[in-house]
């Protein structure tokens, strides 16, 4: 069934629809290209996808270029580093997958093609339509530099090195930017030998800045490629465990996802909490499922390559790895769906929101 605030804007966009079939012209008809976008622009991104299904006219409008600047952008997929052989060496090329079956590529070179030597260009991170990479710009040499690209509209700037230390000493990088707040991005290094110190690079100064004590030096900062997320100007990172769980941000909230153990049943269960409230610091828990129901009998979330990927932003669409595969699973539905294969494939798996503006702060 249609959501009440998509039979509203359907409503306000078609008054006295009546069926094509009869070859009636409708007041939609009557709209220029201009003013359809101008009203599509106003809807959640989760709305503006169900609209596309309205005619061709408005799907092509969705996807021209031109407009995609002015509209919503939803998830169009995942983004990870693979494997091919080279000269007898393995290079590293970025691949692409869609969300789901049913979402198309985004019109943008998801390849990093427009990189000079992109088969050298390792992702690190992303956040709202940009990514961070690691770049050699020599196949052959030892010589490699951070860089911030936007593969929607082929704009990239490399990053200075960081001043404190080398790029091995790195734990982990973490990217932020949201284009609702500014037009600059920021990038955290959390250093290894430094308990509690990060340098923060700022797209608007151009230079890394070192900040001390930036936590309790007793907590570890998890080693892995998606250890942190940026949602509402705060960069939320993973403190040391062993367990496979996830902290994600979908529909504007932060996201906890682990399995637990029922104490007297001993039932293993997905089980998905919700931080709705900052101030308040309480998790509510938004779903829970057997994982025998979900995996079967194998326990495959026990796959030492099992990892989470993302919520879909605005779905309850569960997306991770086992094995050699992408998965999702659907809260609603309860049901678990192979996406695609990813042999020869690793990390970071990014979720990738196409981002259409320019960015001044992309410009070398």
């Amino acid at each position: 069934m249609e959501a009440d605030e998509d039979k509203e804007w359907k409503s306000a966009l078609m008054p006295g629809h009546r069926s094509c079939s009869s070859g009636a012209v409708t007041a939609a008809d009557r709209l220029t290209d201009d003013l359809i976008v101008e009203i599509l622009s106003r809807v959640p991104a989760k709305s503006l996808c169900r609209f596309k299904c309205v005619s061709k006219h408005w799907l092509s409008l969705t996807n021209d270029r031109k407009y995609c600047k002015k509209l919503p952008q939803t998830l169009a997929g995942v983004l990870y580093s693979c494997l091919s052989s080279g000269d007898g060496l393995l290079d590293p090329f970025v691949q692409f997958t869609s969300g789901t079956p049913r979402y198309r590529a985004p019109i943008c070179t998801t390849s990093l093609a427009f990189l000079p030597n992109h088969r050298c260009a390792v992702l690190l991170d992303g956040c709202n339509g940009l990514l961070l990479v690691l770049w050699y710009p020599n196949a052959r040499g030892p010589e490699c530099c951070y860089l911030v690209c936007n593969p929607a509209t082929e704009q990239w700037v490399a990053l200075p090195d960081p001043n404190q230390v080398n790029k091995e000493d790195v734990l982990h990088l973490g990217l932020s930017f949201d284009p609702a707040v500014s037009s600059h991005f920021h990038v955290f290094a959390f250093l290894k030998e430094k308990a509690g110190g990060v340098e923060v690079y700022s797209s608007e100064t151009g230079t890394w800045v070192y900040k001390d004590n930036c936590w309790n030096g007793d907590i570890m900062l998890a080693n892995h490629p998606s250890a942190s997320v940026f949602l509402d100007g705060y960069m939320h990172f993973h403190a040391f465990h062993r367990e496979p769980y996830h902290c994600l941000a979908s529909q504007g909230c932060l996201h906890y996802v682990n399995f637990q153990r029922d104490e007297g049943s001993g039932v293993i269960r997905l089980v998905v909490y919700v931080l709705k409230d900052y101030g308040s610091k309480e998790w509510t828990l938004k779903h829970s499922s057997e994982t025998a129901y979900i995996f079967g009998e194998n326990l495959a979330y026990l796959h030492p390559h099992f990892e989470w990927i993302m919520i879909h932003p605005d779905c309850n669409l569960i997306f991770f790895t086992v094995g050699h595969g992408i998965w999702c699973y659907n809260m609603d539905r309860r049901q678990v769906k192979l996406i695609t294969g990813t042999e020869y494939c690793m990390g970071p798996y990014l979720p990738y929101v196409p981002l259409y503006s320019e960015l001044p702060s992309l410009h070398e």
